[in-house]
């Protein structure tokens, strides 16, 4: 497990740019209309690209960097759980809900605590 957060602390800047990558490949697929609009996954999306932009930058470590990082993150977190618990409520009350949204709200919550958590990580040699 130490190896593995070597390895993503080492490598923040490649997680910010695949990080950019996912948001901007499913920033395209809301755009061409391939998927129908969803104000949550927008800002989720949008949470996730502007995170790994701050992972980019020389030094994402600094708090007056990591302050402002992480209250986009926790915002597109929150919208994630929100997200979540609003798919849960309508299954309960026997609506019928994709869960394919279940699953990538998820995903979000995953990917952006996982973002947070990095910039807490010291910075390590390579």
């Amino acid at each position: 497990m130490n190896a593995l957060l070597g390895f993503l602390s080492r490598n923040l800047r490649l997680l910010g740019f695949l990080a950019i990558a996912v948001c901007a490949v499913t920033w395209w697929i809301d755009l061409a209309g391939l998927v129908h609009e969803c104000v949550y996954c927008r800002t989720q999306r949008t949470a996730i690209g502007v995170v790994g932009l701050f992972m980019l930058l020389p030094d994402p470590r600094i708090w007056w960097l990591r302050y402002p990082a992480l209250c986009v993150a926790f915002l597109g977190a929150h919208v994630a759980a929100a997200q979540l618990f609003l798919v849960i409520r309508n299954l309960n009350a026997g609506e019928p809900s994709n869960p394919m949204n279940m699953i990538l709200a998820a995903g979000a919550l995953g990917v952006l605590i996982g973002q947070a958590l990095l910039l807490f990580t010291p910075a390590r040699n390579k």
